[in-house]
């Protein structure tokens, strides 16, 4: 689909094309795209299927190609990634990614991918295992950003101000867990530039289906309050990020979330 609701710079006045996967190589109780990652909604493509709806998602004046989830069919998908530059396709690819993946991987990848837009989710150990079923979380997503950095250190806009190059870092500050975000957002600050893209999110939303999930996590059954947010942005501005987007309290609605 050509996607308006990724940052501006991605979006632009055409859209971002986005290829969503099934699954994921994270759990977490609270995913917004449930259908896909919980469920395993989807419709299951040859390689040369996936290429062809690429193409028409091309054709339609799409800004960019953004590959969200992929990491788990990262070695079938590179062929095709590489295939799209064979045919004279030059739009830039993004890594929409959780961070929960290996540096080798993201290797694979150094040749084929421009903007990486990998979400920072958890500090803690204790809150990624119970939320996603992965202890490691910070420590394996610290790495895979790293890398990531290495591979695009600059960032780089089009003169219509869409991004070209670069890493884009996101997190999404969930309620009850304010204390988590601002160990996140301080240990970005003292790992990355501090002039990269961060996007800081208050998109957080309930959904009735998840409940069941977060029985023993009553206060991620309520949408983030104004004070938790705006700790979270002000937090960012003392660690001295310069570029940082922010979201309305109206983006916590189901009505932003593709409907799978």
């Amino acid at each position: 689909m050509a996607h308006f609701g990724e940052e501006p710079f991605l979006s632009g006045t055409r859209g971002s094309g986005t290829i969503f996967f099934s699954g994921c190589a994270l759990g977490c109780r609270f995913c917004q795209n449930y259908p896909i990652s919980h469920r395993l909604k989807g419709q299951i493509l040859s390689a040369e299927d996936l290429l062809l709806q690429v193409e028409q998602l091309i054709r339609a004046g799409v800004h960019n190609l953004n590959w969200v989830t992929a990491s788990h069919y990262a070695l079938d998908l590179l062929p095709v990634l590489q295939q799209l530059r064979t045919h004279g396709h030059t739009l830039p690819m993004i890594w929409n990614t959780s961070a929960y993946e290996s540096v080798e991987t993201l290797r694979t990848f150094s040749e084929t991918i421009q903007i990486y837009l990998p979400d920072f989710k958890f500090w803690s150990p204790e809150l990624s295992g119970q939320l996603a079923r992965a202890p490691d979380y910070a420590q394996v997503a610290g790495e895979a950003i790293q890398e990531m950095l290495r591979q695009q250190p600059n960032t780089e806009f089009s003169h219509e101000g869409l991004l070209l190059r670069g890493v884009v870092l996101r997190h999404l500050v969930l309620p009850g867990h304010l204390k988590d975000s601002l160990q996140v957002i301080d240990y970005l600050a003292a790992t990355v530039p501090l002039d990269l893209p961060f996007s800081l999110m208050s998109q957080y939303t309930p959904f009735p289906d998840l409940a069941g999930n977060l029985q023993k996590h009553p206060e991620l059954q309520r949408r983030l309050t104004t004070y938790e947010y705006n700790k979270a942005v002000d937090h960012a501005v003392a660690r001295g990020f310069s570029q940082i987007l922010t979201q309305e309290r109206s983006s916590a609605t189901p009505a932003w979330t593709p409907d799978f």
